[in-house]
């Protein structure tokens, strides 16, 4: 691929001004229902077998003691774990990829509280797991929550994207992954054994995803998406009626819009509705398609999985002893909230790709301390706890940016006839890359030791230089503009190929 600097279009510069608006208290409620009952959740699964690992082991060998007369082994139990934990990735890639299609399908409020669905099946599945002995139930319970991580991760970003006006938009898409980790946060606390994770109420602990659902009530009297109805619906008056009781009395703003939903009406009206087939080879839809699949596989091949899934073992390897693993677990994700939050507050400021620089660089400083402190830290006691800092740091510079951006980036790099699946396409790649990482990471620590997080810190460098040269920032610019401006730099890299090439990337524009 060609190195392309992002063109910064300057179109309808008076509008953009007129776009920006205040966070009411219906878009606020609007917001809250859905982060709370979506993203929550997301966290809780992440996050909720690391603290009690002990204790879900124990229940795998007392049910193995029950069954065979034996207890089960190290390699086969390390095997079982490496699954039960790979099965939320791999079940949250199939989520995300009919993600699209439900949000297109129902509606993004209404994909939303469909999705319940597979947080009732998982949280049966796990309350009866003890009750009849079976861990294999919540080996399956772990399919179930990957896919409501897969479908909540697709459709949220696109709620968050389309609900405020653009000012917030990134502070919005953001603050979803706030809720995230303040629910690995949360479950992480909830496990330690004086609370939730004991031999008598780890069935508790595993069902609890059943409280931040109920928030998912809420979502009846929410809003849904102005753009899905306007542009999705085709009912232009209930558009308006939503985004007046979204804005307020603001009527310019109002106004200002609904003239971008009607022109983006327009002209998706006179061109032929994008296929999946045309993300891969119509080059205007494929150059942006490209680069969310490339900053997502960047978020996961960064090693953050093996951190949050293994965060416990990993402490519990360079020497630290009980209970300091968990506690130790338990900082990260305090520092992971507070920098999370911190994203949060200054994206719409600072802008996307400055937050994906800072953040993949610190993270690549951090991976080669990590790995370089374990090495060295079998001659040098003293070094093993610079393994905790470094760790902590790592997980800070991952919440700056590379954590949540991406999600975002995903939504915005599109219009809206190409967003779901395009948005669904980077969450699949998403939640792939996160269960190829989750599963092979047990087995990369037993090949190469203390040196797979150079690995990571290998390939963090070439991240950190795609992220420099080709991915453009999205801070302040419309779907439009951001569009035009990756239709002008594929014009460009077709320039002198035939007339044809030009012509197809037009007709999506």
């Amino acid at each position: 691929m060609q190195s392309i600097k992002p063109l910064e279009t300057k179109l309808k510069p008076n509008l953009n001004q007129n776009l920006n608006g205040r966070p009411t208290g219906y878009l606020l409620f609007c917001i809250s229902v859905s982060v709370i009952g979506a993203a929550f959740q997301v966290g809780w699964a992440i996050g909720v077998y690391n603290t009690p690992i002990d204790v879900i082991q124990d229940f795998f060998n007392q049910t193995n003691l029950h069954r065979n007369k034996e207890y089960m082994s190290q390699s086969r139990f390390d095997l079982l774990w490496s699954v039960t934990n790979g099965l939320l990735p791999l079940g949250a890639a199939f989520g995300g990829i009919i993600s699209g299609l439900i949000a297109d399908k129902f509606g993004r409020k209404n994909g939303m509280i469909l999705t319940n669905i597979f947080v009732i099946i998982c949280g049966v599945l796990n309350l009866i797991s003890k009750f009849i002995k079976s861990y294999e139930t919540l080996i399956v319970a772990r399919f179930f929550s990957g896919l409501f991580c897969g479908l909540f991760t697709g459709i949220l970003p696109l709620y968050l994207t389309e609900l405020p006006p653009q000012n917030y938009r990134g502070s919005a898409g953001t603050l979803s992954q706030v809720i995230i980790v303040l629910g690995i946060l949360v479950t992480n606390v909830m496990g330690l054994k004086e609370i939730l994770g004991s031999e008598q109420r780890w069935p508790i602990l595993v069902t609890f995803m059943f409280v931040p659902a109920l928030a998912h009530i809420g979502l009846f009297f929410a809003a849904e998406s102005p753009k899905y109805l306007y542009i999705k619906k085709n009912d232009p008056e209930l558009a308006r009626e939503t985004l007046k009781r979204l804005r307020g009395n603001d009527e310019n703003l109002i106004n200002a819009e609904i003239k971008i939903l009607d022109d983006e009406k327009i002209a998706m009206d006179s061109q032929k509705e994008v296929s999946w087939g045309d993300l891969f080879t119509v080059p205007s839809l494929r150059h942006p398609l490209i680069i969310a699949v490339c900053i997502h596989i960047a978020q996961q091949f960064s090693g953050i999985n093996a951190v949050i899934f293994y965060s416990t073992k990993l402490f519990s390897s360079v020497g630290l002893e009980d209970p300091w693993p968990l506690y130790a677990t338990i900082l990260l994700g305090v520092d992971q909230l507070i920098m999370t939050f911190v994203c949060t507050v200054i994206i719409e400021k600072a802008g996307r790709k400055i937050l994906l620089l800072i953040g993949m660089g610190g993270m690549c400083l951090s991976s080669f301390g990590i790995g370089l402190s374990r090495i060295f830290g079998q001659k040098i006691q003293w070094l093993n706890y610079l393994t905790v800092v470094f760790a902590v740091l790592y997980i800070a510079f991952l919440s700056i940016g590379p954590g949540g951006i991406p999600w975002i980036m995903s939504s915005e790099l599109f219009k809206s006839n190409a967003r779901a699946k395009a948005n669904s396409i980077a969450v699949f790649v998403n939640w792939t890359s996160a269960f190829i990482i989750t599963v092979s990471f047990q087995f990369l620590e037993a090949a190469i030791g203390d040196y797979s997080f150079i690995l990571f810190g290998c390939l963090l460098v070439l991240f950190t230089l795609f992220m420099l040269f080709f991915v453009p920032e999205t801070k302040n610019r419309t779907s439009d503009e951001i569009s035009e401006g990756f239709a002008r730099q594929t014009i460009f890299l077709f320039k002198g190929n035939e007339k044809k090439d030009i012509t197809e990337v037009k007709s999506y524009e």
